[in-house]
């Protein structure tokens, strides 16, 4: 990733899909699991052209390494040309939460002969982006969990609630973070004065990546792992002067399915405009044919927060080039529950601009980055199952209290379908 090719490349002008596996990792993580386990992915972000976007995350320390793309819809000026950072994000939630209910029910030997979820994940934008006064927001996940068996209502309900506890991902979201940053201006880390301090040092991308990543030769990985599947209509499209509004709704849909083990992920901007895409994933502890869904949205955080990391520069005129980070996601798993822990990101730039311009593009950044606002609150995710084809009553889900939940799974609410 040398800044030679900082905007010289472009996701379609090397002709590569948008996602590959470009190294061969030797274990899966066993945060993938439902057991004990422990491990970092880390995620090398830079941008492109435009609002596109190349991140590579390796899965732990003995995972593979996968490449993915990003781009934005119409209603931010993009391309189109691969999914949006919050439709990784709708993959990953669906696609994990699913693979822990499939692992479950196999370890307590309940059939499950087949598994689906839809999801309805919503943000929004508040104040004045032109301004500076821009906040981003998230709410609760939504799901929809559609189950065909022959165990018992309350047997597929326990698989859930389990597969919710063991969820590195969903903890992050029901769980308030004390993200932790730093700041590399031309070789130089820059001290942060406001934002929270990260204690850890990471090479630059530039080190690591000597010219863009390619596809490992002769990989045993799915086709089309993400791919593009149609246009979406849109109700009420929000166009880019929507920003300056005071208040911009984003409403974020999804579908998944899951079989063999695979996930198949469908997800739009029911708002921004652009289109539908597919994103598979693969969270076999044996098998390594996608990445896994945590890969997949530890790749949206990145992306998000980059996003806005490149909206601030454009609209401010900011003298910054070769804009690159790197994301450290800790994952754990402990007594069968997941303790959510903070993100770690560290933002690489040269620039002409001031210390404490940067670190103003820093925080405007963190403030405004739709994933960061979520893994700042307490979100902790709706669900509505339907076993057989029948709609569940509403139950309130009642879980021990264990410190490790942080009282948080007492508040799962299992909801009537989403109108």
């Amino acid at each position: 990733m040398a800044e030679s090719i900082h905007r010289t490349d472009s996701i379609d002008g090397h002709g590569h899909p948008l996602c590959f596996k470009t190294q061969a990792g030797q274990n899966r993580p066993g945060v993938l699991g439902i057991h004990d386990a422990q491990d970092v992915f880390i995620t090398h972000a830079r941008a492109m052209g435009g609002h596109q976007k190349e991140a590579v995350v390796k899965e732990g320390q003995t995972g593979s390494s996968w490449r993915m793309v990003s781009d934005e819809g119409p209603a931010l000026k993009g391309t189109d040309l691969a999914p949006f950072p919050l439709g990784y994000m709708s993959a990953g939630l669906q696609a994990d939460l699913l693979q822990r209910v499939r692992q479950l029910a196999q370890a307590q030997d309940i059939s499950l002969t087949s598994l689906s979820s839809s999801l309805e994940n919503d943000y929004m934008f508040e104040g004045s982006f032109f301004k500076g006064t821009g906040v981003g927001h998230a709410y609760a996940p939504r799901f929809q969990v559609r189950a065909q068996s022959s165990a018992s209502a309350e047997q597929v309900l326990g698989l859930v609630r389990q597969a919710v506890a063991a969820s590195p991902l969903l903890a992050s979201w029901a769980t308030p973070l004390h993200n932790t940053f730093a700041l590399y201006a031309n070789g130089r880390r820059v001290t942060l004065r406001e934002l929270a301090s990260s204690t850890a040092t990471v090479d630059d991308p530039f080190k690591t990546w000597s010219q863009a990543p390619t596809p490992l030769a002769n990989a045993d990985t799915l086709q089309d792992i993400v791919s593009k599947t149609q246009p979406v209509e849109v109700k009420n499209p929000t166009s880019p002067s929507g920003w300056e509004a005071g208040r911009v709704d984003i409403p974020i849909h999804g579908h998944s399915e899951l079989a063999d083990g695979l996930g198949r992920s469908v997800t739009w901007a029911n708002r921004l405009g652009g289109s539908a895409f597919a994103i598979q994933s693969d969270d076999r502890l044996v098998g390594d044919q996608a990445p896994s869904a945590l890969a997949h949205a530890y790749a949206g955080i990145a992306f998000c927060f980059m996003t806005q990391l490149l909206r601030y520069v454009e609209h401010h005129h900011m003298k910054v080039r070769a804009l690159r980070m790197v994301q450290l996601s800790p994952c754990r798993i402990e007594s069968s529950v997941a303790q959510a822990q903070p993100l770690d990101t560290h933002v690489f730039v040269h620039t002409e601009e001031t210390d404490e311009v940067m670190e103003r593009l820093m925080q405007m950044s963190a403030r405004t980055c739709y994933l960061h606002a979520a893994l700042g609150q307490s979100l902790a995710p709706e669900v509505s199952l339907f076993l057989n084809g029948h709609h569940q009553k509403k139950l309130f889900l009642k879980y021990p209290k264990i410190d490790r939940l942080r009282n948080w799974l007492s508040k799962i609410v299992l909801y009537p379908p989403i109108n």
